[in-house]
């Protein structure tokens, strides 16, 4: 047995190591006044940072910026030029607007942490089958079965444009980082990129004989991702709409692609029963995610792309982590499938849409359900929450 004092030199030892390891960050409210101060290691990710800060300061949900500007979730900390003692500030957030849409043909407007309607959307002629917020906020985009896409100004809540080129159902809408265009894809076989401000039609992506169900832009770079009814999905050049590479291996039906938020895995959601995580770069499978035992309907990244929700027909949603591919958590409480799940903005909650008209609200720790929101007569197809 070693003395003790060598024992102590060694923990104190230990303890100068791994504070030179970890990173002191001190969070500041509005006023400048100290609400928290964590450690964590440089290559913690952002989200991470504002959920030790949210645990430290005993704040529900909250964002954070760093000498006044907003940082990418995905990015560390180390990346994001935070070092020892640096300050970052934090605002509390008591309100999180959140859309969906539905068969009902309203979009509803939340708030997801208060479980309350906020406001509603009236215009399309059919069922709402996909709503999506701009990065910035200020605007929604919104499609549906009367074969046209909307794009609303979140502010006043009216209709700014009607894209409406599209020959059969509009299945899904996206917009750019930079919000100037927007992706729709249709049962007509194609999906087609905007001009917001135009409402005009850009260019074309023929899907040839199969129906598209989603389209969506890269977070980074020029590229649109759409999946569909030949069991691939596929991405593309949105500069020339030529194909660059299709991803295989599905079954089924692609029902959902979408890009992590570093744009550089892709998730794909499948009729098969199974989420696909491939590397974006050269369309390599990484993760085979199995679990559900019917339709995957829906699937998304968290805001540091280290956590996959999907939503199935099987009337669960669940939870898995993306490195390994493990089911951390089942979500189960809905009486019908469970058509759309995304993550919260922080990272605390996982919102699902289901086919008995009903939203849930869901701790991502310990999969408890949070709220019920009520309010639509149908089932609902599409969930958008609003950066913050």
């Amino acid at each position: 047995m070693p003395p003790l004092g060598a024992t102590l030199l060694s923990d104190i030892g230990e303890k100068k190591e791994l504070d030179r390891l970890l990173t002191h960050v001190v969070a500041k409210d509005e006023t400048g006044s100290t609400v928290a101060e964590v450690f964590v290691y440089p290559a913690d990710t952002i989200l991470a940072l504002r959920r030790s800060i949210s645990a430290a300061a005993k704040i529900s949900h909250l964002s954070l910026k760093f000498k006044g500007a907003v940082l990418p979730d995905y990015h560390t900390v180390e990346e994001a030029g935070i070092q020892n003692h640096a300050e970052v500030e934090i605002t509390s957030v008591e309100e999180a607007a959140m859309a969906s849409g539905s068969t009902d043909g309203v979009v509803y407007i939340w708030d997801a942490i208060g479980g309350t309607c906020m406001e509603t959307l009236r215009g399309h002629e059919d069922a709402v089958l996909a709503v999506t917020f701009s990065s910035s906020g200020q605007l929604l985009a919104t499609c549906g079965a009367d074969n046209t896409a909307k794009i609303w100004d979140t502010k006043s809540g009216q209709c700014t444009q009607t894209l409406s080129e599209h020959t059969d159902w509009v299945t899904s809408v996206a917009f750019t980082p930079d919000e100037t265009a927007a992706v729709t894809s249709s049962l007509d076989c194609s999906a087609r990129i905007w001009e917001v401000a135009k409402g005009s039609c850009l260019r074309t992506l023929s899907g040839g004989v199969s129906p598209i169900f989603w389209a969506t832009f890269a977070p980074t770079g020029p590229h649109v991702a759409t999946a569909g009814a030949d069991s691939t999905a596929t991405v593309w050049d949105a500069r020339n709409g030529k194909a660059l590479k299709i991803l295989s291996g599905h079954q089924d039906n692609v029902t959902m692609v979408v890009f992590s938020p570093d744009a550089i895995r892709i998730l794909t959601a499948s009729q098969d029963r199974t989420a696909m995580v491939w590397e974006a770069g050269d369309g390599r499978l990484i993760q085979h995610l199995k679990g559900h035992t019917d339709t995957v309907q829906a699937a998304n990244f968290s805001g540091d792309g280290k956590l996959v929700v999907t939503a199935s027909m099987d009337r669960s949603a669940k939870i898995w982590e993306t490195k390994t591919g493990e089911c951390l958590r089942t979500l189960q409480g809905h009486s019908g499938s469970v058509l759309c799940a995304a993550f919260s903005p922080d990272g605390q909650f996982v919102a699902t849409g289901s086919r008995d008209a009903c939203v849930r609200t869901w701790d991502v720790k310990t999969g408890k359900s949070l709220k019920l929101l009520e309010g639509h007569r149908a089932k609902v197809n599409s969930l958008s929450l609003l950066p913050y």
